[in-house]
């Protein structure tokens, strides 16, 4: 049976969520990962010895960075402490918005197949054999961080 243009573009963003969980959580890992290593890095730069297959250095740097939204009413309340409440006050009230939701997800008797994540990892730019070849090993993964089921029912915000 043919799929309808909708079922393929379900199928895709169902396959896209399985594909980003596991790749953005190893993503994350590395970062702090190699966070850390900074870190390490930093403390053997005193006593290293010179390096001839890589280099560190630490560098002083000025950044101008301005301030938080918390300092800034902060600082707000501090020079007009009258205005300062009223603000504070707006800021603690709760408003109804209204907004749209895309429910979508894969029926309990249908099933995603290997297409279906070739075409999305073709569609970021990986040629379908390195599609096919990274597929199984990330699945995997997600697998062992514990990925959402095919046929959890997801949802995405389209407006607010």
């Amino acid at each position: 049976m043919k799929r309808s243009p909708l079922e393929t573009t379900i199928r895709n963003m169902v396959a896209c969520d399985i594909l980003a969980k596991p790749l953005s959580s190893l993503g994350q890992k590395a970062k702090r990962r190699r966070d850390k290593l900074a870190h390490r890095a930093q403390g053997y730069i005193g006593q290293a010895s010179k390096l001839t297959r890589a280099f560190a250095r630490i560098e002083e740097t000025e950044q101008e960075k301005a301030r938080t939204l918390t300092e800034g009413i902060k600082v707000f309340k501090d020079q007009h402490p009258r205005s300062g409440k009223i603000l504070e006050s707006l800021i603690a009230e709760t408003r109804a918005e209204r907004c749209n939701e895309l429910t979508y997800g894969i029926n309990i008797n249908a099933t995603l197949g290997v297409a279906d994540y070739r075409s999305v990892m073709t569609d970021l730019g990986l040629t379908a054999r390195e599609a096919d070849a990274m597929y199984g090993h990330i699945i995997d993964i997600g697998d062992r961080l514990g990925k959402p089921d095919q046929y959890e029912e997801r949802s995405i915000l389209l407006s607010s």
